[in-house]
């Protein structure tokens, strides 16, 4: 801002008067002498500020003074601007100022000052713009405007840079591509972008300053948003950045958005930026609906090939009552067997609450106890020890390795303690990184491996047949009973 015309102004004006009313008497020396060095000194303190100063005779705009700034900031000598008219000083759209300042008629002295901007021209025409400060004084009768003059150039380079850095923020501000708003510390909303006037259908003007970001929210989202505003300025470090909530616009309908938060440094204001999921919500509900009616459908699926598997198991059996061979009845039996292994498959499936896969641990330990009823034996104890991890198979995988279990089982309940009282069978299931690894064993008789490669037995070529379905691999061994060791990668069920 402009200096203030200093108030020694007035002082000097009656001193240099009282100097014209007095006799200019050789007693008088030493009086004058000391008015002479005062203004010096005063002269000099002007010809020091960095303001241009100006002494305007207003009747005829002629400059009649200027301090040592303004000859310095316009490149003038003294000579060519003393007598010089202000006008002739001053850019062309800026005159008219200057002339009704000093045209008003009998104007009355006042200790108001007047501020305004004006361009001068400079001697190699260079336009600076300047703050002037003017103010109406008489000197011996006659009236001048004593003018200060600030060079603005810097502080309208440095307006310009903010008002581009505020086009810039601005901008980004309004194409933000949210609703985004600046809250201050009481909530109030100080300011809004085009895209908070969507989202809530009302206008900037019935927002900004009116309305309190609590006004716009779900009563049971209050509690939890007024924490979170005052985490965000007093322990920020535990402020969540971003977080759902539930408002309503004009019309009283839901919107569910995603809000983001961030303090304005140096400030107690508050950016947030929302973003509509209203959309994305209804979108998921539908989803979530639309999943449970598919769980519900493939349930009943699931349930009623096992019941289909169960009457095959039933027509089996019955057809089983008219055979008389009992080489035939033990394939028929077999065969139901094998039916309800798969069929216990569904059932899990249709009790689990993962549709997609079962916990095949839990499947081993029902199979084989549905396996150890359909051949026990009162003369001979077989004992099962089972080291079984949670292992979740889908149904692509689960059946044909079901299958397996079932035949190597069967077939040691059958044939590996034969002629005597008592065995064990063992089954191992884990999976590592990459593989499912299943070994079953037992202790019985065993067989000769010679032979095995060769054997017709369906059971056995059923179990390869199965083993190359999972792509796997199968290792067999007989020492002190059979051991069949299965490998294999677990499928990833597809939708």
């Amino acid at each position: 801002m402009p200096s203030d015309i200093p108030d020694e102004w007035s002082t000097l004006r009656e001193k240099i008067i009282g100097l014209g009313e007095k006799s200019i008497k050789k007693s008088y020396y030493p009086e004058l002498q000391e008015h002479l060095n005062e203004l010096k000194r005063f002269r000099t303190l002007l010809d020091q500020t960095n303001d241009a100063i100006f002494l305007v005779e207003v009747s005829s705009f002629l400059l009649t003074d200027l301090n040592q700034s303004a000859y310095e900031q316009l490149g003038y000598s003294p000579k060519e601007l003393i007598k010089t008219s202000i006008i002739d000083i001053v850019a062309p759209e800026d005159r008219q100022k200057f002339i009704n300042i000093f045209s008003i008629p009998d104007r009355p002295i006042s200790k108001k000052k007047l501020k305004f901007k004006a361009f001068f021209i400079k001697k190699d025409n260079e336009l600076m713009p300047m703050e002037v400060s003017t103010r109406m004084v008489y000197f011996s009768g006659i009236l001048y405007s004593v003018m200060v003059a600030r060079d603005i150039r810097d502080r309208i380079a440095a307006e310009k840079t903010l008002k581009e850095s505020e086009d810039y923020y601005r901008t980004i501000f309004e194409n933000t591509g949210s609703a985004t708003v600046i809250l201050e510390k009481d909530t109030t909303i100080s300011r809004v972008n085009t895209g908070f006037e969507t989202l809530t259908g009302y206008s900037r003007e019935e927002i900004e300053g009116k309305k309190s970001f609590k006004d716009f929210l779900h009563p049971e989202e209050l509690p939890k948003t007024l924490k979170y505003h005052q985490m965000c300025r007093n322990k920020i470090e535990l402020a969540p950045k971003e977080y759902e909530t539930i408002g309503f616009n004009k019309n009283g309908d839901l919107k569910y958005v995603v809000a983001t938060i961030a303090i304005i440094p140096g400030t107690d204001k508050s950016l947030v930026s929302l973003m509509d999921i209203t959309a994305r919500k209804a979108a998921e509900e539908q989803i979530i609906k639309s999943l449970e009616e598919k769980d519900v459908l493939l349930k009943e699926i699931h349930h009623r090939v096992k019941n289909n598997l169960q009457i095959i198991s039933s027509l089996l059996n019955l057809q089983a009552y008219h055979i008389k061979d009992p080489a035939d009845l033990e394939i028929f039996k077999e065969s139901q067997i094998r039916v309800k292994s798969m069929a216990l498959i569904h059932e899990q499936l249709y009790q689990s609450e993962n549709l997609a896969s079962i916990n095949f641990a839990e499947y081993i330990k029902n199979i084989t106890s549905q396996l150890f009823n359909s051949y026990s034996s009162p003369t001979t104890t077989i004992t099962l020890n089972l080291d079984l991890q949670d292992v979740n198979l889908e149904i692509e995988t689960a059946i044909p390795c079901g299958l397996i279990i079932n035949e190597l089982v069967s077939n040691s309940l059958k044939h590996a303690f034969k002629n005597r009282n008592k065995g064990k069978i063992n089954i191992s299931l884990n999976q590592d990184s990459e593989n499912v690894v299943l070994s079953i064993s037992d202790d019985g008789v065993g067989f000769d491996l010679g032979k095995i490669n060769i054997s017709d037995s369906l059971g056995l070529k059923l179990v390869k047949t199965l083993v190359n379905q999972l792509d796997g691999s199968l290792e067999i061994r007989s020492d002190e009973g059979s051991s069949f060791l299965i490998i294999f990668n677990a499928a990833v069920y597809k939708i």
